[in-house]
């Protein structure tokens, strides 16, 4: 009976995988999402934060909002405040992310002190749709970045990569 009772829970395992690996995004390769990107001349923005954690930057609307603006003003497009009146849709998402500890020493004569602590810094993720509708869970963009940490802000890095991909 264990035998059995195993067999059906890898089988059902298995079921499940292939479920959920199927319900994977289809994108059409013929279509050329890029030429959207070089077109675009109005764009709707929308700015989701995750929950802050305990670091020096915490996800921040306004500042967001400001750092978008600049860069939005730089491509010369026009911001409108509905996805079905814009020809894409940016959704940028701010988060705190947990880098593991850090340790950094000091020695003064002959004492030396350790100190141990979190590194979490703040990330940015940019995802672009089409416009003429809001974007639901199960769109796909056609075009994100990634970026978390550094010496610059992390939201101004992406838009900076999203402004070089519109120029292509």
């Amino acid at each position: 009976m264990p035998t059995e009772m195993m067999r059906r829970i890898k089988t059902a395992l298995f079921v499940a995988f292939f479920v959920s690996c199927s319900c994977a995004q289809l994108r059409n390769m013929a279509v050329d999402e890029t030429q959207v990107l070089r077109d675009a001349k109005k764009v709707a923005v929308l700015i989701r934060l995750r929950a802050p954690a305990a670091a020096p930057y915490r996800p921040d609307f306004e500042r967001a909002k400001k750092q978008i603006g600049a860069k939005l003003a730089k491509q010369k497009l026009h911001l409108v405040s509905e996805p079905a009146d814009a020809d894409i849709v940016i959704v940028a998402t701010e988060f705190n992310e947990d880098r593991g500890a850090v340790a950094s020493a000091t020695t003064t004569g002959q004492t030396t002190t350790a100190v141990m602590h979190d590194m979490i810094c703040l990330g940015d993720e940019v995802n672009v749709f089409k416009g003429g509708k809001a974007p639901s869970d199960s769109d796909a963009p056609i075009w994100s970045a990634s970026e978390v940490c550094g010496f610059s802000w992390p939201l101004n890095r992406a838009m900076e990569r999203l402004a070089k991909a519109m120029r292509k």
